[in-house]
């Protein structure tokens, strides 16, 4: 009724604009010198016309007006309650103080802490690459891995070991030559025995006048013939030990030799040096390799070690033997337990970090295997822990919390001394980000575990355990899977 009312005197308004735009004074002081009686007519209709559209529009405001006094008077009119009204409910955490030690966060590339490039030692081509050696698999220790040509190493071999016998023949020789020296010396020394007692005697009889003088020069001749023929034996029988030394000294180079070549043929077949995981081979078959060339890598995922990057202030609180939490930092989160093993002895003046080398024991393979080159997040907890007081992170907004209190909602200003991770089941809240408070809270405080824009200090509020809650939503889901 009212929107007929109010589209009834726009009609009345838009005609009477229209009719005072013909009416205005310049269209007034054309029809001045207009002496039609038909016109003067027409002047008198119209001023009757206007007249009365307008004591019908007044009477039409007017109307609408009494209508709507009467619409108000008419009105019913709400009932007032005194019932309390109930509050909107929130999920709400009692505050308790529990044990936690401060924690550093720092990100590091897992490596294997024993890994191996195997190198080629020998120059040779490879003749044999079993099908064992591809990436991924798993070798022990002495595993064949590559194969080389060892052909001319085991002609060096072969020259080396004959060299080796013709030396030791000739040592042989030696010691058939000392023998019968020794014989010589014996026998020169028992002929120069009996020459010089056979001088004793001729000079004897020379003394007695029974020999010429002449006999005791021709046996002292002889005594002197002896003499050097001793010399002489003894003479060879020390170059015989002279060559014994070379000889010696040459045997030992050729058992070097003959070592080494042994060396070059055992170095054709390169094996691994460790247990693990061939983590990619470098050669292929017919391949020529020169000394030093890597042939594969192979890594032990045993031990594992992550250097985490932590701020230089953690110097202080870090220890070794502190635990470390890694976890990866994609869409799939997993977990690892590890140790600090060391520390950096000095710091990265650049980052102002230091170092902490954290270290996990695992099994060669598995489902939650942590492979070396993956980056991780690192949680180190410094010392065994003090008591505080924590709440989880999402329930501080813009340094401040919100507690219920009698009823209604108190919001309190806190103060964040440092933010840790873990689970804390006391609590029942999936949360693993948590604040460390620096003020104290009142036993059994009543948190808001997530707060909104929507809650003001002062809103009645109905609030409900974290408990209470899941315990509700299980045995939900308990009877909804009865059949």
């Amino acid at each position: 009724m009212g929107l007929a009312l109010c589209q009834f005197m726009l009609r009345c308004f838009q005609t009477r604009f229209k009719a005072l735009h013909r009416s205005s004074p310049i269209s007034l002081l054309r029809t001045t010198f207009r002496t039609d009686p038909a016109f003067i007519m027409t002047r008198t209709s119209t001023a009757i016309m206007w007249t009365t559209r307008t004591c019908v529009g007044i009477g039409v405001i007017v109307l609408s007006f009494v209508i709507a006094s009467w619409l108000v008077a008419t009105a019913p009119k709400a009932g007032v309650s005194n019932d309390p009204v109930k509050g909107r409910s929130v999920l709400v955490i009692e505050s308790a103080p529990v044990k936690v030690a401060r924690q550093y966060m720092g990100y590091g590339v897992a490596r294997a802490i024993e890994d191996a490039d195997v190198p080629a030692r020998v120059s040779s081509t490879v003749t044999n690459l079993p099908a064992s050696s591809r990436a991924g698999n798993l070798v022990s220790k002495g595993d064949l891995i590559v194969e080389l040509d060892d052909i001319d190493f085991q002609e060096e071999l072969t020259m080396a070991r004959q060299r080796l016998a013709d030396i030791r023949a000739q040592l042989k020789s030696i010691d058939v030559e000392e023998a019968t020296a020794l014989q010589t010396i014996e026998i020169s020394q028992q002929d120069l025995s009996l020459m010089q007692n056979e001088l004793e005697r001729v000079k004897e009889a020379a003394a007695k006048e029974a020999a010429m003088p002449r006999e005791v020069d021709q046996v002292q001749k002889q005594v002197l013939a002896a003499e050097k023929d001793l010399i002489r034996a003894r003479e060879d029988q020390d170059q015989l030990g002279t060559r014994r030394l070379g000889l010696l000294a040459q045997e030992k180079i050729e058992e070097a030799s003959v070592r080494i070549a042994e060396e070059r043929v055992d170095r054709c077949s390169i094996t691994s040096p460790i247990d693990g995981f061939i983590e990619r081979i470098d050669v292929s078959q017919g391949e020529s390799l020169t000394a030093g060339a890597r042939v594969a890598r192979i890594i032990d995922p045993r031990s594992i070690e992550v250097p985490l990057g932590l701020a230089a202030s953690a110097r202080g609180d870090v220890s070794v033997g502190d635990g470390v939490e890694l976890m990866t930092t994609g869409s799939r989160v997993r977990i690892w337990k590890a140790k600090v093993a060391r520390l950096s002895p000095e710091d990265d003046p650049s980052s102002r970090t230091m170092k902490a080398y954290a270290e996990v024991i695992q099994p060669m393979s598995g489902a939650d295997h942590l492979p070396p080159g993956a980056f991780v997040q690192g949680s180190v907890t410094a010392g065994s822990g003090e008591s505080a007081w924590i709440v989880p992170r999402r329930s501080v907004r813009k340094d401040r919390l919100l507690v219920v209190r009698d009823g209604a909602v108190v919001s309190i200003p806190v103060s964040v001394q440092y933010p840790i991770t873990g689970e804390y089941e006391q609590f029942d809240v999936p949360d693993r980000d948590w604040v460390v408070l620096k003020e104290p809270l009142a036993e059994g405080e009543l948190i808001v575990l997530s707060p909104s824009r929507t809650l003001v200090d002062g809103m009645r509020v109905d609030p409900v355990a974290v408990q209470d809650s899941l315990a509700s939503v299980k045995r939900e889901g308990a009877e909804g899977n009865l059949p």
